[in-house]
């Protein structure tokens, strides 16, 4: 790669490499025609527009769900996670990018969840999600 550094960045066991303009060997700048001053604001209605849309449970087994969502087309290219509450001791679990559908193992049948998928649009200190809208399943509320 001429001109960049690579970097690897991991978000809850995912591992994304991010292309880091402007680094040369040793981390000594090189030469670009414009450099970012940060990362960009993503507005609340590119959120909505990238949000995964439509989640729903399409399978209860007690200790195990199936959830489907539908995902627009410019969102298929972020990564996803899907958030459940209560966590049970794993808030987050990673889905490869264009992911429809998972399952979801080591639930407590006896126990009410809430689930949310999301697309990770900027990964960073403030990482940006665009969130579905909660589904939740055997009479749980979402917070």
């Amino acid at each position: 790669m001429i001109g960049g550094t690579v970097a690897a960045v991991a978000v809850a066991g995912t591992v994304l490499a991010v292309v880091l303009p402007g680094q040369g060997p040793q981390g000594r700048p090189t030469p670009t025609a414009t450099r970012s001053t940060g990362p960009t604001e993503i507005s609340r209605s590119t959120l909505t527009a990238l949000a995964p849309r439509g989640l729903r449970v399409v399978s209860d087994q007690g200790a195990v769900v199936t959830i489907r969502w539908y995902l627009p087309a410019k969102t298929r290219r972020y990564p996803l996670v899907l958030q459940r509450e209560p966590a049970d001791g794993q808030r987050l679990m990673t889905m490869e990018a264009g992911a429809t559908s998972a399952k979801v193992l080591g639930l407590d049948p006896d126990t009410g969840y809430c689930f949310l998928v999301g697309a990770a649009l900027e990964i960073s200190r403030k990482s940006t999600v665009a969130w579905s809208k909660p589904h939740c399943i055997r009479g749980a509320v979402s917070r």
